[in-house]
Protein backbone atom coordinates (compact mmCIF):
# COMPACT_ATOMS: atom_id res chain seq x y z
CA UNK A 1 0.00 0.00 0.00
CA UNK A 2 1.42 3.26 -0.87
CA UNK A 3 0.80 5.74 1.93
CA UNK A 4 2.00 8.90 -0.23
CA UNK A 5 -1.06 7.95 -2.04
CA UNK A 6 -3.29 7.70 1.31
CA UNK A 7 -2.27 11.05 1.87
CA UNK A 8 -2.90 12.64 -1.17
CA UNK A 9 -6.53 11.59 -0.82
CA UNK A 10 -6.99 12.41 2.54
CA UNK A 11 -5.73 16.32 1.98
CA UNK A 12 -6.58 16.86 -1.37
CA UNK A 13 -10.41 15.45 -1.47
CA UNK A 14 -11.57 16.20 2.15
CA UNK A 15 -12.03 19.65 4.02
CA UNK A 16 -10.88 19.87 7.71
CA UNK A 17 -14.30 19.49 8.52
CA UNK A 18 -14.52 16.27 6.99
CA UNK A 19 -11.09 14.84 8.34
CA UNK A 20 -12.58 16.49 12.02
CA UNK A 21 -15.19 13.83 11.77
CA UNK A 22 -13.51 10.91 10.07
CA UNK A 23 -10.97 11.39 13.32
CA UNK A 24 -13.83 11.40 15.84
CA UNK A 25 -14.58 7.85 14.32
CA UNK A 26 -10.96 6.70 15.72
CA UNK A 27 -11.31 9.04 19.41
CA UNK A 28 -8.91 11.45 18.82
CA UNK A 29 -9.25 15.55 17.63
CA UNK A 30 -7.94 16.08 13.95
CA UNK A 31 -6.95 19.54 15.45
CA UNK A 32 -4.91 18.38 17.97
CA UNK A 33 -2.35 16.38 15.33
CA UNK A 34 0.82 18.81 15.31
CA UNK A 35 1.72 20.52 12.01
CA UNK A 36 0.93 23.92 10.73
CA UNK A 37 -1.04 22.68 7.19
CA UNK A 38 -4.03 20.43 7.17
CA UNK A 39 -1.90 18.07 5.33
CA UNK A 40 1.15 17.70 7.99
CA UNK A 41 -2.19 16.93 10.13
CA UNK A 42 -3.45 14.90 8.16
CA UNK A 43 -0.04 12.82 7.85
CA UNK A 44 0.03 12.62 11.50
CA UNK A 45 -3.71 11.08 11.45
CA UNK A 46 -2.67 8.61 9.35
CA UNK A 47 0.36 8.04 11.09
CA UNK A 48 -1.38 6.93 14.34
CA UNK A 49 -4.46 4.85 12.12
CA UNK A 50 -1.08 2.65 10.76
CA UNK A 51 0.45 2.45 14.25
CA UNK A 52 -3.03 0.91 15.11
CA UNK A 53 -3.30 -1.71 12.05
CA UNK A 54 -6.27 -0.10 11.35
CA UNK A 55 -5.65 0.96 7.76
CA UNK A 56 -8.96 -1.10 6.52
CA UNK A 57 -10.95 0.83 9.19
CA UNK A 58 -10.01 3.97 7.95
CA UNK A 59 -11.02 3.05 4.63
CA UNK A 60 -14.06 2.02 5.83
CA UNK A 61 -15.33 5.08 7.59
CA UNK A 62 -13.95 6.82 4.95
CA UNK A 63 -15.61 5.44 1.88
CA UNK A 64 -18.72 5.67 4.33
CA UNK A 65 -18.42 9.62 4.57
CA UNK A 66 -17.34 9.97 1.37
CA UNK A 67 -18.98 7.51 -1.39
CA UNK A 68 -17.44 8.99 -4.09
CA UNK A 69 -13.70 8.16 -3.35
CA UNK A 70 -14.48 4.68 -3.17
CA UNK A 71 -12.59 3.38 -6.34
CA UNK A 72 -9.58 5.78 -5.46
CA UNK A 73 -9.67 4.09 -2.20
CA UNK A 74 -10.37 0.56 -3.17
CA UNK A 75 -7.05 1.07 -5.53
CA UNK A 76 -4.96 1.14 -2.50
CA UNK A 77 -5.82 -2.22 -1.69
CA UNK A 78 -5.48 -3.96 -4.83
CA UNK A 79 -2.69 -6.15 -4.29
CA UNK A 80 -5.02 -7.75 -0.92
CA UNK A 81 -8.11 -7.97 -2.26
CA UNK A 82 -9.53 -9.81 0.21
CA UNK A 83 -9.76 -6.76 2.67
CA UNK A 84 -12.14 -5.12 -0.19
CA UNK A 85 -15.14 -6.84 1.36
CA UNK A 86 -16.55 -4.18 2.82
CA UNK A 87 -16.48 -1.82 -0.12
CA UNK A 88 -19.34 -3.87 -1.33
CA UNK A 89 -21.83 -2.63 1.43
CA UNK A 90 -20.96 0.99 0.97
CA UNK A 91 -22.54 3.39 -1.43
CA UNK A 92 -25.72 4.18 -3.03
CA UNK A 93 -26.51 3.13 -6.54
CA UNK A 94 -23.80 2.70 -8.35
CA UNK A 95 -21.39 2.54 -5.79
CA UNK A 96 -21.50 -0.68 -5.09
CA UNK A 97 -18.91 -3.73 -6.45
CA UNK A 98 -20.03 -6.23 -8.45
CA UNK A 99 -18.59 -9.34 -6.68
CA UNK A 100 -20.14 -9.74 -3.43
CA UNK A 101 -16.17 -10.64 -1.97
CA UNK A 102 -13.61 -9.29 -3.83
CA UNK A 103 -13.35 -6.11 -6.28
CA UNK A 104 -10.40 -6.93 -9.14
CA UNK A 105 -9.20 -4.41 -11.63
CA UNK A 106 -8.22 -4.76 -15.26
CA UNK A 107 -4.36 -5.32 -15.37
CA UNK A 108 -1.93 -3.79 -17.49
CA UNK A 109 -2.01 -6.42 -19.30
CA UNK A 110 -5.64 -6.85 -20.60
CA UNK A 111 -6.45 -6.11 -24.23
CA UNK A 112 -7.33 -2.38 -25.44
CA UNK A 113 -10.74 -3.48 -26.34
CA UNK A 114 -11.89 -5.53 -23.24
CA UNK A 115 -13.10 -2.71 -20.83
CA UNK A 116 -15.05 -1.42 -24.20
CA UNK A 117 -16.47 -4.70 -24.48
CA UNK A 118 -17.67 -5.52 -20.95
CA UNK A 119 -19.51 -1.95 -20.91
CA UNK A 120 -21.29 -3.86 -23.73
CA UNK A 121 -22.12 -7.07 -22.59
CA UNK A 122 -25.26 -7.78 -20.92
CA UNK A 123 -25.14 -7.59 -16.81
CA UNK A 124 -24.45 -10.60 -15.19
CA UNK A 125 -26.09 -11.81 -11.82
CA UNK A 126 -23.45 -10.04 -9.16
CA UNK A 127 -23.17 -13.64 -7.53
CA UNK A 128 -22.18 -15.57 -10.50
CA UNK A 129 -18.61 -12.72 -10.69
CA UNK A 130 -17.21 -13.99 -8.33
CA UNK A 131 -13.26 -14.29 -8.19
CA UNK A 132 -12.31 -16.71 -6.05
CA UNK A 133 -8.60 -17.86 -5.21
CA UNK A 134 -7.15 -20.00 -8.16
CA UNK A 135 -6.76 -23.23 -7.94
CA UNK A 136 -3.72 -25.31 -7.62
CA UNK A 137 -4.21 -27.14 -10.55
CA UNK A 138 -4.23 -24.81 -13.16
CA UNK A 139 -3.59 -27.33 -16.35
CA UNK A 140 -5.71 -26.79 -18.93
CA UNK A 141 -7.90 -30.11 -20.24
CA UNK A 142 -6.96 -31.70 -23.66
CA UNK A 143 -9.54 -31.18 -26.45
CA UNK A 144 -12.68 -29.23 -26.02
CA UNK A 145 -14.52 -28.59 -22.79
CA UNK A 146 -17.91 -30.35 -22.12
CA UNK A 147 -20.17 -27.16 -21.55
CA UNK A 148 -21.05 -27.30 -17.97
CA UNK A 149 -24.78 -27.04 -17.01
CA UNK A 150 -25.70 -23.36 -15.61
CA UNK A 151 -25.60 -23.51 -11.72
CA UNK A 152 -27.69 -22.09 -9.03
CA UNK A 153 -26.81 -18.48 -8.10
CA UNK A 154 -24.88 -17.71 -5.21
CA UNK A 155 -27.23 -16.23 -2.89
CA UNK A 156 -24.92 -15.14 -0.02
CA UNK A 157 -23.80 -11.51 0.55
CA UNK A 158 -21.36 -11.33 2.93
CA UNK A 159 -20.89 -7.32 4.21
CA UNK A 160 -24.04 -6.61 2.21
CA UNK A 161 -27.55 -6.13 3.83
CA UNK A 162 -29.98 -8.99 3.08
CA UNK A 163 -32.37 -8.11 0.76
CA UNK A 164 -33.79 -11.94 0.25
CA UNK A 165 -36.87 -12.66 2.29
CA UNK A 166 -35.70 -16.04 1.43
CA UNK A 167 -32.03 -15.61 3.28
CA UNK A 168 -33.42 -14.08 6.28
CA UNK A 169 -33.20 -16.86 9.34
CA UNK A 170 -33.76 -16.33 13.26
CA UNK A 171 -34.22 -12.82 14.55
CA UNK A 172 -37.31 -13.65 15.74
CA UNK A 173 -37.14 -12.22 19.76
CA UNK A 174 -35.48 -9.14 18.12
CA UNK A 175 -38.56 -8.60 15.42
CA UNK A 176 -40.82 -8.87 17.92
CA UNK A 177 -39.64 -6.16 20.17
CA UNK A 178 -39.59 -3.87 17.41
CA UNK A 179 -43.20 -4.78 16.35
CA UNK A 180 -44.53 -4.18 19.69
CA UNK A 181 -42.62 -1.13 21.04
CA UNK A 182 -43.50 0.79 17.55
CA UNK A 183 -47.16 -1.04 17.92
CA UNK A 184 -47.46 0.59 21.76
CA UNK A 185 -46.36 4.18 20.49
CA UNK A 186 -42.73 3.69 21.51
CA UNK A 187 -39.93 4.37 18.89
CA UNK A 188 -36.66 1.53 18.88
CA UNK A 189 -32.95 2.24 18.54
CA UNK A 190 -31.19 -1.04 17.38
CA UNK A 191 -27.48 -1.23 18.04
CA UNK A 192 -25.38 -3.65 17.04
CA UNK A 193 -21.31 -3.91 16.12
CA UNK A 194 -21.05 -3.87 12.50
CA UNK A 195 -21.58 -6.91 10.61
CA UNK A 196 -23.89 -8.11 12.78
CA UNK A 197 -27.21 -7.77 10.90
CA UNK A 198 -28.65 -4.54 12.24
CA UNK A 199 -29.54 -3.23 8.81
CA UNK A 200 -31.18 -6.53 7.62
CA UNK A 201 -33.47 -6.98 10.89
CA UNK A 202 -34.11 -3.03 10.31
CA UNK A 203 -35.03 -3.57 6.40
CA UNK A 204 -36.77 -6.88 7.33
CA UNK A 205 -38.68 -4.75 9.94
CA UNK A 206 -40.24 -2.22 7.50
CA UNK A 207 -41.00 -4.41 5.00
CA UNK A 208 -43.51 -6.20 7.43
CA UNK A 209 -45.05 -2.92 8.09
CA UNK A 210 -49.32 -2.72 7.12
CA UNK A 211 -52.06 0.03 7.11
CA UNK A 212 -52.64 2.14 9.12
CA UNK A 213 -49.02 2.30 9.29
CA UNK A 214 -46.62 3.62 6.69
CA UNK A 215 -43.27 2.42 6.75
CA UNK A 216 -40.35 4.74 5.03
CA UNK A 217 -36.86 2.64 4.69
CA UNK A 218 -33.94 5.19 4.27
CA UNK A 219 -30.08 4.08 3.98
CA UNK A 220 -27.96 7.08 5.21
CA UNK A 221 -24.85 5.58 3.39
CA UNK A 222 -27.09 6.95 -0.16
CA UNK A 223 -25.34 10.08 -0.82
CA UNK A 224 -28.47 10.93 -2.58
CA UNK A 225 -29.77 11.45 1.17
CA UNK A 226 -26.77 13.59 2.70
CA UNK A 227 -28.89 16.68 1.97
CA UNK A 228 -31.74 17.58 3.71
CA UNK A 229 -34.32 17.69 1.19
CA UNK A 230 -32.84 14.91 -0.30
CA UNK A 231 -33.73 13.09 2.85
CA UNK A 232 -36.74 14.49 3.94
CA UNK A 233 -38.74 13.99 0.09
CA UNK A 234 -37.25 10.47 0.15
CA UNK A 235 -39.18 10.01 3.34
CA UNK A 236 -42.04 11.34 2.64
CA UNK A 237 -42.22 9.98 -0.76
CA UNK A 238 -42.47 6.66 0.41
CA UNK A 239 -45.24 7.30 2.75
CA UNK A 240 -47.49 9.13 0.45
CA UNK A 241 -47.17 6.73 -2.07
CA UNK A 242 -49.04 3.83 -0.06
CA UNK A 243 -51.40 6.64 0.88
CA UNK A 244 -51.76 7.91 -2.93
CA UNK A 245 -50.14 5.70 -5.40
CA UNK A 246 -48.92 7.35 -8.68
CA UNK A 247 -49.70 10.86 -7.24
CA UNK A 248 -46.48 12.53 -7.17
CA UNK A 249 -46.26 15.52 -3.79
CA UNK A 250 -42.69 16.91 -3.00
CA UNK A 251 -41.89 18.76 0.50
CA UNK A 252 -38.68 20.81 0.55
CA UNK A 253 -38.27 22.03 3.95
CA UNK A 254 -38.59 20.92 7.08
CA UNK A 255 -41.77 23.12 7.96
CA UNK A 256 -42.87 21.16 4.81
CA UNK A 257 -42.49 17.82 6.20
CA UNK A 258 -43.94 18.40 9.30
CA UNK A 259 -47.04 19.82 8.17
CA UNK A 260 -47.25 16.57 5.70
CA UNK A 261 -47.05 14.05 8.31
CA UNK A 262 -48.86 15.80 10.52
CA UNK A 263 -51.81 15.76 7.96
CA UNK A 264 -51.32 12.11 7.83
CA UNK A 265 -51.61 11.55 11.68
CA UNK A 266 -54.82 13.42 11.51
CA UNK A 267 -56.47 11.39 8.33
CA UNK A 268 -55.84 7.95 10.55
CA UNK A 269 -52.42 7.01 9.61
CA UNK A 270 -49.29 6.35 11.51
CA UNK A 271 -46.05 7.28 10.05
CA UNK A 272 -42.80 5.11 10.86
CA UNK A 273 -39.65 6.50 9.78
CA UNK A 274 -36.73 2.87 9.68
CA UNK A 275 -33.63 5.20 9.22
CA UNK A 276 -30.33 2.95 8.71
CA UNK A 277 -26.86 4.38 10.00
CA UNK A 278 -28.17 7.15 12.41
CA UNK A 279 -24.10 7.49 12.63
CA UNK A 280 -24.19 8.73 9.04
CA UNK A 281 -26.76 11.29 9.62
CA UNK A 282 -25.47 12.98 13.18
CA UNK A 283 -21.80 12.99 11.38
CA UNK A 284 -23.52 15.41 9.18
CA UNK A 285 -24.12 18.73 11.93
CA UNK A 286 -23.76 21.24 9.12
CA UNK A 287 -26.46 19.54 7.39
CA UNK A 288 -28.93 17.75 9.92
CA UNK A 289 -28.62 20.05 12.95
CA UNK A 290 -30.58 20.22 16.08
CA UNK A 291 -33.64 22.01 14.38
CA UNK A 292 -34.14 18.88 12.43
CA UNK A 293 -33.27 16.08 15.58
CA UNK A 294 -35.77 18.84 17.69
CA UNK A 295 -38.78 18.57 14.74
CA UNK A 296 -38.39 15.08 14.94
CA UNK A 297 -38.62 14.94 18.49
CA UNK A 298 -41.55 16.67 18.94
CA UNK A 299 -43.47 14.32 16.31
CA UNK A 300 -41.99 11.41 18.24
CA UNK A 301 -43.52 12.44 21.23
CA UNK A 302 -46.79 13.70 20.00
CA UNK A 303 -47.62 10.00 18.52
CA UNK A 304 -47.44 11.57 15.46
CA UNK A 305 -44.12 9.44 14.10
CA UNK A 306 -42.65 6.48 15.04
CA UNK A 307 -39.25 6.21 14.65
CA UNK A 308 -36.49 2.92 14.54
CA UNK A 309 -33.01 3.41 13.85
CA UNK A 310 -29.92 1.39 13.63
CA UNK A 311 -26.60 2.68 15.43
CA UNK A 312 -23.50 0.75 16.16
CA UNK A 313 -23.60 2.79 19.82
CA UNK A 314 -26.14 4.07 22.03
CA UNK A 315 -27.92 7.36 20.61
CA UNK A 316 -27.11 9.53 23.78
CA UNK A 317 -23.77 8.50 23.31
CA UNK A 318 -24.10 9.65 19.20
CA UNK A 319 -25.51 12.87 19.91
CA UNK A 320 -22.68 13.52 22.67
CA UNK A 321 -19.88 12.79 20.51
CA UNK A 322 -21.54 15.19 17.72
CA UNK A 323 -21.98 17.66 19.68
CA UNK A 324 -25.81 18.26 19.14
CA UNK A 325 -27.79 19.97 22.13
CA UNK A 326 -31.41 18.18 20.87
CA UNK A 327 -32.31 15.39 23.15
CA UNK A 328 -33.64 13.38 20.59
CA UNK A 329 -31.83 10.46 21.84
CA UNK A 330 -35.02 10.94 24.93
CA UNK A 331 -37.03 8.82 22.66
CA UNK A 332 -35.85 5.85 22.24
CA UNK A 333 -35.90 2.16 23.91
CA UNK A 334 -32.56 0.03 23.12
CA UNK A 335 -32.89 -3.61 21.37
CA UNK A 336 -29.32 -5.08 21.09
CA UNK A 337 -28.50 -7.48 18.21
CA UNK A 338 -26.15 -10.23 18.80
CA UNK A 339 -25.29 -13.42 17.72
CA UNK A 340 -27.98 -15.67 15.64
CA UNK A 341 -29.39 -18.83 18.05
CA UNK A 342 -27.96 -22.20 16.92
CA UNK A 343 -31.03 -23.66 14.76
CA UNK A 344 -30.35 -19.94 12.82
CA UNK A 345 -27.04 -20.23 12.47
CA UNK A 346 -27.55 -23.94 10.96
CA UNK A 347 -30.31 -22.81 8.93
CA UNK A 348 -28.09 -19.90 7.40
CA UNK A 349 -25.65 -21.93 6.58
CA UNK A 350 -27.79 -25.11 4.99
CA UNK A 351 -31.07 -24.06 4.16
CA UNK A 352 -30.15 -21.75 0.81
CA UNK A 353 -27.88 -25.04 -0.67
CA UNK A 354 -30.80 -27.71 0.08
CA UNK A 355 -33.30 -25.45 -1.67
CA UNK A 356 -31.28 -25.00 -4.78
CA UNK A 357 -31.45 -28.92 -5.23
CA UNK A 358 -27.48 -29.26 -3.46
CA UNK A 359 -26.87 -31.91 -0.79
CA UNK A 360 -24.99 -30.89 2.56
CA UNK A 361 -23.50 -33.37 3.80
CA UNK A 362 -23.61 -32.81 7.79
CA UNK A 363 -19.51 -33.19 8.70
CA UNK A 364 -19.56 -30.15 6.13
CA UNK A 365 -22.07 -27.98 8.19
CA UNK A 366 -20.27 -29.18 11.14
CA UNK A 367 -17.40 -27.80 10.57
CA UNK A 368 -17.69 -24.19 8.88
CA UNK A 369 -20.91 -23.97 11.20
CA UNK A 370 -17.78 -24.27 14.70
CA UNK A 371 -15.34 -22.09 12.47
CA UNK A 372 -17.66 -19.85 11.55
CA UNK A 373 -19.44 -19.50 14.73
CA UNK A 374 -23.59 -18.06 15.15
CA UNK A 375 -22.11 -14.43 13.94
CA UNK A 376 -24.33 -13.48 10.46
CA UNK A 377 -21.45 -12.41 8.62
CA UNK A 378 -19.46 -15.43 9.00
CA UNK A 379 -21.94 -17.36 8.36
CA UNK A 380 -22.51 -15.33 5.27
CA UNK A 381 -18.82 -16.14 4.26
CA UNK A 382 -18.71 -19.63 4.91
CA UNK A 383 -22.08 -19.95 2.97
CA UNK A 384 -20.63 -18.61 -0.16
CA UNK A 385 -18.07 -20.60 -0.46
CA UNK A 386 -19.67 -23.59 0.86
CA UNK A 387 -22.46 -23.05 -1.67
CA UNK A 388 -19.84 -22.73 -4.71
CA UNK A 389 -18.16 -26.18 -3.62
CA UNK A 390 -20.78 -28.01 -3.33
CA UNK A 391 -22.07 -26.78 -7.02
CA UNK A 392 -18.70 -28.19 -8.30
CA UNK A 393 -16.82 -30.96 -7.12
CA UNK A 394 -17.34 -31.24 -3.64
CA UNK A 395 -13.65 -30.49 -1.64
CA UNK A 396 -14.24 -30.00 2.23
CA UNK A 397 -10.37 -28.57 3.15
CA UNK A 398 -11.17 -26.26 -0.32
CA UNK A 399 -14.26 -24.99 1.28
CA UNK A 400 -12.41 -24.24 4.42
CA UNK A 401 -9.16 -22.74 3.05
CA UNK A 402 -11.62 -20.41 1.13
CA UNK A 403 -13.43 -19.57 3.93
CA UNK A 404 -9.73 -19.20 6.49
CA UNK A 405 -8.02 -17.33 3.51
CA UNK A 406 -11.37 -14.59 3.23
CA UNK A 407 -11.85 -14.61 6.96
CA UNK A 408 -8.64 -14.06 8.13
CA UNK A 409 -8.43 -9.87 7.58
CA UNK A 410 -11.77 -9.58 9.24
CA UNK A 411 -10.25 -11.44 12.02
CA UNK A 412 -7.43 -9.23 12.19
CA UNK A 413 -9.92 -6.04 12.01
CA UNK A 414 -11.85 -7.56 15.20
CA UNK A 415 -9.06 -7.93 17.22
CA UNK A 416 -7.61 -4.78 15.97
CA UNK A 417 -10.60 -2.72 17.50
CA UNK A 418 -10.23 -4.91 20.73
CA UNK A 419 -7.97 -2.46 23.43
CA UNK A 420 -5.19 -4.60 24.92
CA UNK A 421 -6.88 -5.17 28.08
CA UNK A 422 -10.03 -6.87 26.39
CA UNK A 423 -7.00 -9.12 23.96
CA UNK A 424 -5.37 -10.26 27.20
CA UNK A 425 -8.35 -11.56 28.39
CA UNK A 426 -9.69 -12.94 25.29
CA UNK A 427 -10.70 -16.56 25.83
CA UNK A 428 -9.38 -18.99 22.95
CA UNK A 429 -10.67 -22.49 24.65
CA UNK A 430 -13.56 -22.36 26.85
CA UNK A 431 -12.98 -20.97 30.56
CA UNK A 432 -14.81 -20.94 34.09
CA UNK A 433 -16.74 -17.98 35.03
CA UNK A 434 -13.77 -15.79 36.15
CA UNK A 435 -13.31 -12.36 39.01
CA UNK A 436 -12.73 -9.44 39.10
CA UNK A 437 -11.18 -7.43 35.57
CA UNK A 438 -11.02 -10.84 34.22
CA UNK A 439 -14.58 -11.34 34.50
CA UNK A 440 -15.70 -7.66 33.79
CA UNK A 441 -13.80 -7.98 29.92
CA UNK A 442 -15.39 -11.27 29.40
CA UNK A 443 -18.48 -10.09 30.34
CA UNK A 444 -17.95 -6.93 27.84
CA UNK A 445 -16.63 -9.14 25.15
CA UNK A 446 -20.04 -11.31 25.48
CA UNK A 447 -22.39 -8.05 25.25
CA UNK A 448 -20.28 -7.13 21.80
CA UNK A 449 -21.03 -10.65 20.48
CA UNK A 450 -17.43 -11.85 20.48
CA UNK A 451 -17.56 -14.18 23.31
CA UNK A 452 -20.40 -16.90 24.14
CA UNK A 453 -21.60 -16.99 27.42
CA UNK A 454 -23.52 -20.12 28.74
CA UNK A 455 -23.93 -21.88 32.37
CA UNK A 456 -20.22 -23.21 31.99
CA UNK A 457 -18.38 -19.85 31.41
CA UNK A 458 -17.14 -18.52 28.65
CA UNK A 459 -15.98 -19.63 25.19
CA UNK A 460 -14.72 -18.13 21.79
CA UNK A 461 -17.62 -17.30 19.56
CA UNK A 462 -15.91 -19.29 16.90
CA UNK A 463 -13.05 -21.89 16.60
CA UNK A 464 -11.77 -20.45 13.89
CA UNK A 465 -10.75 -16.82 14.94
CA UNK A 466 -10.11 -18.73 18.55
CA UNK A 467 -7.68 -20.80 16.39
CA UNK A 468 -6.38 -17.89 14.11
CA UNK A 469 -6.19 -15.81 18.33
CA UNK A 470 -3.71 -18.45 19.06
CA UNK A 471 -1.68 -18.35 15.79
CA UNK A 472 -1.24 -14.61 16.42
CA UNK A 473 0.12 -14.75 20.00
CA UNK A 474 2.10 -17.45 19.12
CA UNK A 475 3.93 -15.45 16.78
CA UNK A 476 4.17 -12.76 18.95
CA UNK A 477 5.71 -14.76 21.68
CA UNK A 478 8.36 -15.72 19.24
CA UNK A 479 9.32 -12.39 17.95
CA UNK A 480 9.66 -11.46 21.90
CA UNK A 481 11.78 -14.30 22.66
CA UNK A 482 14.00 -13.27 19.94
CA UNK A 483 14.49 -9.99 21.33
CA UNK A 484 14.55 -11.30 24.67
CA UNK A 485 17.79 -13.28 23.22
CA UNK A 486 19.41 -11.17 21.23
CA UNK A 487 22.92 -9.58 22.05
CA UNK A 488 22.81 -6.19 23.69
CA UNK A 489 23.59 -3.62 21.15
Amino acid sequence: MDRMQWLDILDSSLSEAELTELSRQFAVTFGAFPGRTKRDRAREFLGYVGRQGRDAGLAEALVALRPDLAAAVANLFVANDPQLAWLDQVGGAGQGMESGVTWRWPTAGDAPGRAAAQADAPAKDPMQTLILPAEDDTTAPAGPAEEPPPAAPNPYTPGRMVGDEAMFFGRKAEQTFIQEQLADGWHVAIVAARTFGASSLLAHAARQVAEPQLAAYVDMKDPALHTLPGLLNAIWAQWWAQVKPGNSAVVRTLAEFTTAAGKLHAAGFRPLLFLDELEQLLWRPGIFGDDLLDAWLALGRAGVVGFAVTAHVAPVELLAQAGYRSRFYELFRRGDVGLLDAAAARALLTAPAERAGLVVPDEAADELLAQAGPHPFYLHLAGLYLFEALSRSYSQAEAWRRFQAAAAPHWQELWDSLSPLAQSHYPTLPTKSADGMAARQLRLLANRGLVIADGNGFRPFSDGFATWVRRQRAAGEAVAALKDNSPAA
